[in-house]
């Protein structure tokens, strides 16, 4: 049967409407912007153009019901027959409005081709709900036809009450036509949604339904349902293809000529034999790495970092190279696998149980609306590491990851690497509490970075998003005593380490967003305690905060009023809880002025606080700040004042668009950009990363501007890709991220153009930076 026969078949029992043949008691006509209604092109579709003119809401065709509405509430989707008819993808809106008022939105794009079949769950959903970030991608094959799912539906419709049906383009000045045919409802039985994430993930871990260089293609990826020994399938090629995939990318990078020379922990060789730039220490412990800045014979300025070796150092870092933490839950969701194994497979071993809900709040922001969160899990990551080189498989992974990211020009371990990839051998056996100095890294060990994550029964404040948690309330006794407690055992295995360059304290911290028009989203934090009831015993920031404020306002509680517009009978009046219209406008300069100094006071407190406790523990290494992502010009002056480092992680083209270069300029100190990638959807994973391109060719140019951009503002000591490999199809076990974001993919396999690519950027970046530090 043709593809148009099924699409006919489908909807004879159902039918809503036809743009094709008009339905009896149904209208068809134009609702917003400019439409053009074509005739019956033959074939049971309509062209129907839309655009042409400016439209708020975009052109819409709108079907209603002639002085009735439908009941719907006996099925869970409606089907629609369409075509996009331009050469080029189409962004389609489908919206349906119920005789209440209520509406159901969502919007999918549309590939060029032939027709397909189209259904609008009557639910409001999103990848999330089935435990991922993105979805699969649609259309996709069915039964010999073409079928997409609208797979992100948002607002909420009386199913029983349905008034209009609308399809749309937004407006964007070209007209664009899209073929129109029947409008059907699913049979009450079927779950189109659910067919959409049936069978996703073969036997490997990768995408099923696609195809694209580098996919393994061995018998197993088909995934057969076995749950006996078989299941380990052909191992022996899938070894074998590995291996020849890792000889292409030997021989790619032998025909990039040797790499410039190095000192044992990656510092830049040659300095003081004909180099014209002056350097100066500006913080850390000579025989470990610490931060300096050079000027040229010419004036201009950069700062650096030095390695234990005392050579300039620029860091290259991949985050979380990971061994076992790749786990994507299938309790529940067994049916998106083709393939799983059974307890007594070789592969079981890599079936486990995990709970998120232990390691992020389920208030935290990445929680929210999330299925899929706890239940057994398996390791598609591990079980290929298996399938490659048996029970020794961690160990070779260990060797291979070292091996590869020294050949590919990187010099540093980022936040959330394996704690057996960073340590030496000699450290992680040594007892607790003394270290011997650690030598130079052996051949295969790398300097890293380390991060630690202050938890405890402390308070914390909301500004508003809490995407991991609430920040910390410094102002808690209880937070300097978790301080103590979590920093002094880390620091204790560390602090004689010199392959560690520093401590990351924290991760993405809630600080508001200082670019916001918005008061109370730029000064989120002192909003959100001066709602607090300060009599409360919990409620520490909201005391310090009044008595910061008495202190500006001269114990005078009429001063205050003054500068707020307020009428606070007394200071115990401001210790209360505040209501809505209590709360000070924040429009007004004077009390700007003092938000400010609010949120001044609270990143002091914290970052004076874990500075002084990490030095105490551990004077030997930098302070390499909290992983801002969400900022406010407050904390990052605290956090000048009492970090080594500033770091950054930024999601940009280039950090030549969208950060603050100048403002941090003016703090003098050393930055590094710890989080960045360019992902894209076209290799497996469904998610393009926070930076999405459009292809998987333009990865690697996107890191080169990318890394341009990093040395061409001087306060930039390094630059850290996230992350090393691949998310799951079906989404990391932590919060559903499914991101093709990786340098090796599932199946431990190298995306082989883009490593190349980064390996001649980092060659690159060094003959640059030797050329202006004058070491060539």
């Amino acid at each position: 049967m043709t593809g148009l026969a099924l699409l006919a078949s489908n909807a004879a029992a159902s039918l809503v409407a036809d743009a094709a043949r008009p339905t009896r008691g149904v209208t068809m006509k134009a609702a917003t912007g400019q439409v053009d209604l074509g005739p019956d092109d033959g074939d049971g579709f309509a062209p129907i153009r839309f655009g042409g003119g400016p439209a708020p809401d975009g052109s819409t065709v709108e079907f209603r019901r002639d002085g009735a509405t439908w009941d719907w509430s006996a099925t869970r989707g409606l089907r629609m027959h369409l075509q996009n008819a331009m050469a080029w993808p189409v962004t389609v809106r489908l919206a349906l409005l119920d005789r209440h008022g209520g509406r159901l939105d969502a919007t999918i794009g549309l590939p060029p081709g032939g027709p397909l079949t189209l259904t609008l769950p009557l639910e409001a959903t999103r990848p999330k709900r089935w435990g991922m970030g993105s979805g699969p991608p649609v259309p996709w094959q069915q039964a010999g036809a073409p079928v997409a799912v609208a797979l992100d539906v948002q607002g909420r419709i009386d199913r029983s009450a349905v008034a209009a049906i609308r399809i749309g383009i937004p407006t964007d000045g070209a007209p664009q036509t899209l073929r129109v045919g029947k409008l059907f409802l699913a049979p009450n039985d079927a779950d189109d949604e659910r067919a959409a994430y049936a069978g996703i993930v073969d036997a490997h871990g990768q995408y099923h339904r696609g195809q694209w260089p580098g996919k393994f293609q061995g018998a197993t990826s088909t995934g057969e349902r076995s749950s006996g020994p078989s299941s380990a399938g052909d191992a022996a090629g899938f070894a074998s293809d590995l291996a020849r995939r890792d000889e292409a990318l030997a021989r790619a990078l032998t025909d990039l000529g040797p790499a410039q020379a190095t000192d044992p922990w990656g510092g830049l060789t040659g300095f003081g034999q004909g180099s014209t730039a002056a350097i100066a220490v500006a913080g850390g412990r000579a025989g470990f790495f610490r931060t300096a800045r050079w000027r040229q014979a010419d004036g201009r300025e950069r700062h650096l970092l030095l390695s234990p070796a005392g050579n300039p150092f620029f860091s290259l870092g991949v985050n979380a190279v990971q061994l076992a933490n790749s786990q994507t839950f299938t309790e529940g969701r067994e049916f998106m696998f083709t393939w799983l194994p059974g307890q007594n497979d070789p592969l079981g071993r890599f079936i486990a149980r995990q709970d998120s809900r232990d390691t992020l709040p389920a208030s935290a922001g990445a929680q929210r609306d999330r299925g899929f969160a706890s239940g057994a899990t398996y390791d598609f990551y591990q079980a290929n590491l298996f399938r490659r080189d048996g029970d020794s498989f961690a160990g070779r992974w260990l060797h291979r990851t070292r091996t590869r990211l020294r050949d590919w020009g990187f010099n540093t371990l980022g936040s959330w690497s394996d704690e057996k990839v960073t340590r030496p051998p000699g450290l992680a056996a040594a007892a607790a509490g003394t270290h011997p100095r650690a030598a130079p890294p052996a051949d295969r060990q790398l300097p890293y970075t380390w991060t630690v994550h202050i938890g405890g029964d402390f308070a914390r404040l909301s500004d508003g998003h809490d995407w991991w948690a609430g920040i910390p309330d410094p102002f808690d006794p209880r937070f300097a005593a978790a301080l103590d407690a979590t920093l002094g055992p880390a620091a204790r295995l560390r602090r004689e380490d010199r392959a560690l360059i520093g401590y990351f304290v924290d991760n993405e911290l809630g600080w508001g967003n200082g670019a916001a028009d918005d008061p109370r989203a730029r000064y989120a934090l002192a909003y959100a305690a001066l709602a607090m009831d300060g009599r409360r015993a919990e409620s520490h920031a909201k005391r310090a905060f009044v008595a910061l404020l008495r202190e500006r306002h001269q114990q005078r509680i009429d001063r205050l009023n003054a500068a707020w517009g307020s009428g606070f009978r007394d200071w115990a009046t401001l210790e209360g809880p505040l209501t809505e219209a209590e709360l000070p406008v924040g429009n007004r300069e004077t009390v700007r002025a003092d938000l400010s100094a609010l949120l001044t006071a609270h990143a002091d407190r914290y970052f004076s606080l874990v500075a002084s406790t990490l030095r105490r523990h551990d004077p030997n290494h930098l302070y390499l700040g909290a992983r801002f992502a969400s900022r406010t010009p407050e904390s990052l002056a605290a956090c000048a004042r009492h970090c080594d480092v500033v770091s950054f992680n930024l999601y940009l083209p280039t950090i030549q668009v969208g950060f603050e270069a100048e403002a941090f300029a003016r703090l003098n100190k050393p930055a590094m950009l710890t989080e960045f990638h360019f992902g894209s959807s076209d290799r497996g994973p469904f998610w393009s990363g926070v930076m999405p391109v459009a292809r998987e060719a333009d990865r690697g140019p996107a890191y080169r501007r990318m890394l341009d951009s990093v040395l061409d503002n001087p306060a930039f000591v390094g630059a850290h890709w996230f992350q090393y490999l691949d998310q799951a199809v079906t989404g990391r076990w932590l919060d559903g991220e499914n991101g093709h974001l990786g340098l090796v993919s599932i199946t431990d396999a190298p995306w082989h153009d883009f490593v190349v690519s980064v390996t001649e950027t980092h060659r690159a970046v060094a003959d640059r930076l030797q050329r202006e530090l004058g070491l060539r």
